[in-house]
């Protein structure tokens, strides 16, 4: 049984669907395969949303050629050479040998994995929203369910896998149970964001970029802006911020907001496309991470994947990639031991905690570099800040460092890669240099 049909639930139910005979989806929207329509139970698919090389080597594990399917439904290649990162006063040098990025919609994306669940046979979606475990003797054995009619019914399952995000349940289900409930670790940011839909033409002032990442000088302000092509012919551009900054929705005010960030290349494009739709906003205060792998007991039958453990600052786009290192791990654990044994959930969570730590490092770690941040901050966090600075700056001269940078950011390498002899040698040799203060990414001859 798997609560929640959103990313990290169809991931799961494709993951389970190999180890069990039957597998159900429970939603409390309807799971309608043919829909790829913004899903009310999913207001921030409306923003865009990153799928990180690491999400997408898993998706085309888990599902054979998706990525060529999405590009047949108008997904946009993004050549890394045509990405332009701006950081730290300087566009980040190209790097052409890296793969490229693959842009699209979230409910696009959502709608072809849902497809391929459904499509395995195995997996049942059905609408209704769970209510309570059911339990015996220290063991989950299902969920009560109330469908759309308010009818409740008991569904007993031999594995629980909760996957509703950051409004989970988890917590209260378990003390209901006996069990305590898991450490909550915080990091508070105060994160604003606005996002407006573009048409996407050919006589826009884009220089040859694919698309844009820009992020002010922390030390002059907290602001961030991104412009990604997606299907349709569109651009998706969102506008965000830290700590109480926040973009407003009408256009003048927003192009103004725009016109505020580091680069002109944004604005450029707001200036010159064709508004769709009216801009949407969305609120989040932070990183959270449920501790459940430094709990003591767990009980067996029940485990949480995706934002149910792990909710990361969507503004680094780790989120998805995120639930789908954690199905990864579900799925090595349950190769190791059988799902009614008591030493299941243990394995899995800290299995689990092992494959998000790195997310949740960088993610916290470049939300600490303003001093309005609060929660748990290791005591190495400036330190570390300081060195990656200086790993940006000499991205910025150097492609080598450069795609040290976007494999980090793309989950594919750990963090500490850039302590690598050679990544020492290379970051303060090229840092020296200072900002770049580039027009456009160097690319490397």
């Amino acid at each position: 049984m798997v609560i929640g049909g959103s990313i990290a639930g169809l991931l799961t139910g494709q993951v389970l669907s190999v180890e069990f005979d039957e597998v159900v989806v429970i939603d409390r929207d309807d799971l309608d395969t043919a829909s790829s329509s913004v899903r009310r139970g999913v207001p921030q698919a409306r923003h865009p949303h990153t799928l990180l090389r690491r999400g997408e080597q898993i998706l085309n594990t888990l599902f054979p050629g998706i990525t060529d399917e999405l590009i047949r439904h108008g997904a946009v290649v993004m050549p890394m050479d045509r990405v332009w990162w701006w950081q730290h006063r300087g566009y980040r040098a190209a790097v052409p040998d890296a793969a490229p990025i693959i842009s699209c919609s979230r409910p696009l994306l959502e709608c072809l994995v849902r497809e391929h669940v459904e499509g395995n046979g195995v997996v049942e979606f059905r609408t209704g929203e769970t209510v309570d475990l059911i339990s015996n003797g220290g063991a989950v054995t299902g969920v009560c369910v109330r469908d759309p009619s308010g009818t409740s019914t008991e569904i007993k399952a031999e594995l629980v896998v909760d996957c509703t995000g950051r409004r989970s349940r988890a917590d209260h289900w378990l003390t209901e149970i006996g069990y305590p409930s898991p450490e909550m670790q915080l990091v508070q940011s105060d994160v604003r964001y606005t996002t407006r839909v573009f048409h996407r033409s050919t006589s826009v002032r884009t220089d040859g970029a694919a698309g844009y990442f820009v992020i002010s000088d922390p030390k002059a302000k907290k602001r961030f802006g991104t412009a990604m092509p997606i299907e349709g012919d569109r651009w998706i551009i969102t506008l965000a911020g830290l700590h109480g900054e926040g973009a407003p929705t009408d256009l003048a005010g927003y192009l103004s907001w725009a016109q505020t960030l580091p680069t002109a290349k944004i604005a450029s494009i707001i200036e010159d496309e064709r508004p769709i739709g009216a801009a949407v906003r969305y609120r989040l205060p932070g990183s959270e991470w449920r501790m459940f792998h430094r709990l003591a007991a767990h009980p067996s039958g029940f485990v949480c994947v995706g934002d149910s453990v792990c909710s990361l600052n969507a503004l680094y786009g780790q989120g998805m990639t995120s639930a789908a290192v954690q199905v990864v791990a579900l799925r090595e654990a349950l190769a190791r031991s059988d799902v009614m044994d008591p030493e299941f959930a243990r394995t899995f969570y800290r299995l689990s905690a092992r494959a998000v730590s790195p997310a949740w490092a960088t993610a916290t770690g470049a939300d600490f570099i303003y001093p309005e941040t609060r929660g748990h901050r290791p005591w190495p966090t400036k330190m570390i800040n300081r060195y990656v600075t200086k790993c940006v700056v000499a991205g910025q001269h150097d492609s080598t460092i450069a795609t040290s940078l976007w494999d980090v950011a793309n989950m594919v390498k750990h963090p500490t890669s850039l302590l690598s002899p050679s990544a020492l040698a290379r970051t303060v040799r090229y840092s020296r240099r200072g900002p770049l203060l580039s027009y456009k990414p160097i690319t490397p001859r």
